[in-house]
C-alpha cells in the first residue's frame, strides 16, 4: 500500500507521544504507517468494522499487529476518558462526520492539555472547499476549532490537499 507524503508530514508531528488516537480509521492504512513508525500502539475507531480485518491483516504483514489497535465507535461520542490521547488525528475523516464541530469538541476532550490534533483533507479547487462530503471551508473547519478549544493552529497546502495542526 502507497505512502504518501501527508502519511509522512503526519508521522513527522508525533514527536515524542506515547498515546495516539486516528479516528476515522477505515482499513487502517495511516495506523498500521504509524505504529511501524514508532513502534507505538495506535488506536483506530471508526463508524464501521467493515476495514478492520483489511486493517488487522495489514498490520499483521508490516510486523505491528500487536500495536494496532481498531475498535467500533463515533467521532462525536469518543469512549474514552479526558485527556488521554497525545495526539489524535482525523486522516480524510473528517468531511464524513455529521456534525464535525461536535466531533472536535469531542476530540478536544480526550485530547491531553497541550496535546496535538492532525486534520488532513482533499481541497477541491473551487471555493477552498475541503471534502466531498460534508463541505467545509477551510474558515469553517478553523472556527470550529477554535470554538472547540484548540489554538497555535497552523495549516499548509500539500498538492491538492490541506493538512492542518491545532493544540488542545
Amino acid at each position: 500500500m502507497e505512502i504518501t507524503e501527508i502519511d509522512r508530514k503526519i508521522g513527522a508531528r508525533l514527536g515524542n507521544a506515547k498515546s495516539i488516537l486516528d479516528v476515522g480509521c477505515g482499513e487502517g492504512r495511516l495506523t498500521w504507517y504509524l505504529a511501524q513508525e514508532t513502534g507505538r500502539e495506535i488506536i483506530g475507531v471508526d463508524l464501521s468494522r467493515s476495514g478492520f480485518r483489511k486493517a488487522k491483516k495489514l498490520a499483521d504483514q508490516a510486523g505491528v499487529g500487536h500495536l494496532v489497535r481498531c475498535l467500533k465507535g463515533d467521532a462525536r461520542h469518543l469512549n474514552f476518558p479526558d485527556g488521554q490521547f497525545d495526539v489524535v488525528i482525523l486522516c480524510y475523516s473528517l468531511h464524513h462526520i455529521e456534525d464535525s464541530p461536535a466531533a472536535l469538541r469531542e476530540v478536544h476532550r480526550v485530547l491531553r492539555p497541550g496535546g496535538t490534533l492532525v486534520i488532513s483533507e482533499h481541497e477541491a479547487k473551487e471555493g477552498g472547499v475541503l471534502g466531498d462530503c460534508y463541505r467545509l471551508t477551510l474558515s469553517e473547519v478553523r472556527k470550529s476549532l477554535v470554538e472547540a478549544g484548540f489554538n497555535d493552529i497552523s495549516w499548509e497546502r500539500i498538492d491538492n490537499d490541506v493538512l492542518l495542526t491545532a493544540t488542545g
